[in-house]
């Protein structure tokens, strides 16, 4: 017997829930996105940490809006550039979702830990 065609077998929905996850992942691996231990603990406890994910669905094609906290000296432009690409890239190839847009906004910039200035004493 022959196996009926992908299309025939059904169809999968991956929850915004699931797409969330795989972007603020994605967005935390780019370098220059600050991490989440940025966030105060109200910020985190309240779930308000970055990055921040916004969808907008329509069947398999989507656009996505992420706020990102932006470690500094790291340029905005290269870091939501490379945030956007591989945020479409990445959720193509995990979830099989068409990203129609991709926009990145830069809500706030920390220092880096490396960057913060240490206490002297005299």
């Amino acid at each position: 017997m022959a196996e009926p065609d992908a299309g025939a077998r059904g169809s999968l929905t991956i929850a915004d829930r699931a797409l969330t996850a795989i972007t603020r992942q994605v967005a935390l691996e780019v370098p220059g996105v600050a991490s989440e231990e940025h966030a105060g603990a109200v910020e985190r406890t309240l779930g308000r940490g970055f990055p921040r994910v916004f969808w907008h669905r329509a069947g398999d094609h989507a656009a996505v809006e992420v706020e990102i906290a932006l470690e500094w000296p790291a340029s905005a432009a290269r870091v939501t550039t490379a945030v956007q690409d591989a945020v479409a890239r990445e959720l193509a190839r995990q979830a099989g979702q068409k990203v129609g847009r991709v926009d990145v906004r830069v809500r706030d910039v920390v220092r880096n830990a490396a960057a913060r200035p240490r206490a002297r004493v005299r």
